[in-house]
């Protein structure tokens, strides 16, 4: 049996519209994805911001009634058996009003311990052994809005554990931590499926978090699945293929209308004017390409040819960055 069942998920949402019009438009965030997720398998959704990620997930946790489709979270329906499956999951949310801020980490954990009926003999033990798990023992007893954003993080991430869930869901678990704070919590998340043998669902929208975590990819883009395998597997649709990557200045959109070869922006850094293209270009036409820049305005700063990555993988796809 797999730990998650999804086919032919689907959400709308009325679009609002202003009065005296009486219309209702209907936005499709989630378009019809399937996909299944094995036990102790940790899966990511990859995709762009609005690629209808969230929306999966609070379906997925029962938050959202669908609109369409189904889906089975350790064999239970999710529109049927919302108490069942709720007993044995649950969701680290995107951002930090997910705990209670004038209460200490210690009583945070304690409170939902309670929610989750865990037993009164365990409680202490468990809580315990969360806090020192995720490094924040020593700082129990401190009030959450005293904590960094990185702290906050691991405590939600130890909250989401109370009730020893089967199935984990993360959404966007490192989304504006510094480099320190997501670097511990991606090491946790993947103890937590090789060592715990937990399921995982993670959504992000970094490359290189979902490469790094994941056992499995399926990238969504405007509420569709558009691709789904290893990280290796994804790479290959790329191989062969020359990937160059270019550094540039005095760079706008308007200079690369009716430009003929397909470079997208990667990477704007506004405060050193730098701008990093990147397309699939062939070995013997890059030469061109550097001087139809340069005759359009663009002033190269450096050119490089670079592995695949899933990036390269989402510009094949969509003919549009990640970041878009």
């Amino acid at each position: 049996m797999h730990a998650i069942e999804v086919s032919e998920l689907r959400k709308k949402y009325p679009k609002k519209i202003p009065l005296p019009f009486r219309k209702v438009e209907w936005i499709e965030a989630v378009r019809g994805i399937s996909f299944k997720v094995k036990k102790g398998e940790l899966f990511g959704l990859l995709g762009p911001n609005g690629a209808g990620k969230t929306t999966t997930i609070k379906m997925l946790t029962t938050l959202l009634e669908p609109s369409g489709g189904t889906a089975k979270i350790l064999g239970f329906d999710i529109r049927k058996d919302a108490r069942e499956i709720r007993k044995r999951i649950n969701l680290v949310a995107e951002g930090e009003r997910t705990l209670y801020w004038r209460l200490s980490a210690y009583e945070n954990l304690k409170y939902f311990a309670r929610i989750y009926y865990v037993p009164k003999k365990e409680e202490r033990e468990r809580i315990g052994k969360l806090l020192k798990l995720v490094g924040l023992w020593e700082r129990k007893d401190d009030l959450v809005m005293n904590y960094s954003r990185g702290m906050k993080q691991r405590l939600a991430i130890a909250k989401a554990l109370i009730n020893d869930p089967e199935v984990l869901f993360l959404d966007e678990p490192t989304l504006g931590l510094d480099v320190q704070s997501a670097v511990f919590v991606r090491e946790f998340i993947r103890k937590l499926v090789d060592k715990q043998k937990k399921t995982v669902l993670l959504t992000t929208h970094y490359m290189a978090e979902a490469e790094e975590l994941c056992d499995r990819i399926a990238i969504i883009d405007q509420g569709r699945i558009i691709a789904l395998d290893t990280p290796e597997g994804l790479k290959k649709l790329v191989k062969g293929e020359d990937v160059v990557e270019i550094k540039v200045r005095e760079f706008s959109v308007q200079k690369m209308e009716g430009f003929p070869w397909k470079l997208v922006v990667v990477k704007e850094d506004a405060e050193r004017g730098i701008t990093t293209l990147r397309g699939q270009i062939d070995e013997e036409d890059l030469p061109k390409v550097v001087e139809l820049l340069v005759k359009r305005g663009v002033r190269i700063l450096s050119v490089e040819q670079k592995e695949p990555t899933l990036e390269d993988v989402f510009i094949k796809l969509t003919g549009r960055a990640l970041r878009d």
